[in-house]
């Protein structure tokens, strides 16, 4: 007898299941753990149910980096908002806060989307997609604050990329194996926070 056909909101409700499957494998035991038959094993499911609702087992992580990609942006919109009302210095350090934050606490999110994008789904291209509209976010930030008198005069892009170079390559060195001390790339990380604050302010 065949199963009977699901509603579009079981099948989105699987699809998220799935996904949500698929993060908690990632975020436990790294991306080189994820496979259909493990994603499918915790599910307790056969592992070829899951074509039903991704094409293969790429689709699968593309839909995942897609998903958190939008969470990740609706939390930038908040600084945004913020930027309107709020001392810009404050806010553009607490953004810079945020990514290190999440680089912390989402060490395998935080590898597949600055380390390894390609185990995402990611194209090449699509990557410096991504990474142009994470520094133009930050660049629109940085010319309020020249704008104010905050932050000194530069290419706001520029300075953008800058800055997030700076926050982000502890993490880079640490999670690509360059350097194996957490000890040390939480220090290096405090000291180029406070240098990329006094770069944007001399």
């Amino acid at each position: 007898m065949p199963r009977p056909k699901m509603t579009p909101a079981q099948l989105e409700a699987t699809r998220e299941q799935i996904l949500d499957t698929t993060l908690a494998i990632l975020q436990e035991s790294g991306p080189e753990a994820i496979t259909s038959r493990a994603i499918a094993e915790r599910m307790g499911v056969a592992h070829m149910s899951l074509y039903t609702y991704f094409e293969n087992q790429a689709a699968i992580l593309r839909a995942l980096s897609t998903r958190e990609l939008a969470k990740w942006r609706s939390k930038q919109n908040i600084f945004d908002l913020r930027a309107e009302t709020e001392d810009i210095a404050r806010v553009v350090e607490d953004l810079l806060k945020h990514y290190i934050a999440f680089a912390r606490e989402n060490p395998n999110l935080y590898r597949i989307a600055w380390v390894m994008p390609e185990v995402g789904g990611e194209t090449p291209a699509e990557s410096r997609r991504r990474m142009q509209t994470t520094v133009g976010q930050l660049a629109n930030l940085l010319q309020k604050g020249m704008e104010s008198g905050a932050f000194a005069p530069r290419n706001p892009f520029l300075a953008a990329g800058t800055v997030l170079a700076m926050v982000n390559t502890p993490y880079i060195l640490f999670h690509s194996g360059k350097m194996v001390d957490p000890a040390l790339r939480d220090q290096m990380v405090e000291e180029v926070l406070s240098a990329a604050l006094g770069y944007l302010k001399k």
